[in-house]
């Protein structure tokens, strides 16, 4: 599935979902997580830690939604780092991935012409701690229902109104990981529900390359 140099077989869109990689070996192999930038049926964009030779053969498996998504790339030039804090940037083209693969990359650009674009919002549900920091205020118990590369949406017991920053921290069954943000939206009162918790909308507004690495590894 390799593109001609040059020139895409494939259109590309800005996505942004993480996964692991390895050398070409069996899983598992000294593992490395990263972001993807943009994403196509041929290739990618990738951010890394470190950074790999051209030629490198790699194992990717790629996360975005319930079913996981492998294919194997060929590392075909490497650049910088990315100026808003990232990983080293790659590029990646495919050199095989099963039909029934194709079929699940597919399903995440969804159908033409309304192909997703970079915020790919992935499950996740696990308890969280929110600290209220402006305006401050206790404590509040809740759970996370999607994630993606630029936030949250969380349940809570209690409305938070927009603006209000917070420190999440997300239980997961690895240490725990804590994220600042910012509520952007939250539901509207006519769907509340007697009893039941409100939904947030929370926008990241401080994620370094290491705590963007942690939710990676979370997600897949």
């Amino acid at each position: 599935m390799l593109e001609e140099p040059g020139r895409r077989r494939f259109p590309r869109f800005v996505i942004h979902i993480p996964f692991l990689y390895a050398p070409q070996s069996p899983w598992p192999a000294s593992l490395g997580a990263g972001w993807t930038r943009s994403l196509s049926e041929g290739g990618a964009t990738v951010e890394l830690s470190g950074r790999l030779r051209p030629g490198t053969l790699l194992r990717l498996l790629l996360k975005a939604g319930h079913v996981p998504i492998e294919v194997e790339a060929l590392v075909v030039w490497t650049g910088g780092r990315f100026p808003d804090g990232g990983g080293l940037v790659h590029g990646l083209a495919f050199t095989q991935i099963a039909p029934d693969q194709v079929l699940a990359l597919r399903a995440i650009f969804g159908p033409p012409p309304i192909m997703r674009q970079a915020g790919v919002r992935m499950p996740l549900d696990v308890p969280v701690t929110c600290h209220p920091r402006n305006p401050a205020g206790p404590p509040l118990q809740g759970r996370t229902g999607n994630v993606s590369r630029s936030g949250l949406f969380l349940r809570l017991p209690q409305l938070l109104p927009p603006d209000t920053t917070l420190e999440v921290t997300l239980h997961a069954s690895r240490d725990p990981l804590t994220v600042d943000g910012s509520v952007v939206w939250v539901e509207p009162p006519e769907i509340w529900k007697p009893g039941e918790s409100i939904g947030h909308g929370l926008r990241f507004t401080a994620l370094d390359w290491s705590t963007l690495l942690s939710l990676g590894l979370l997600l897949v």
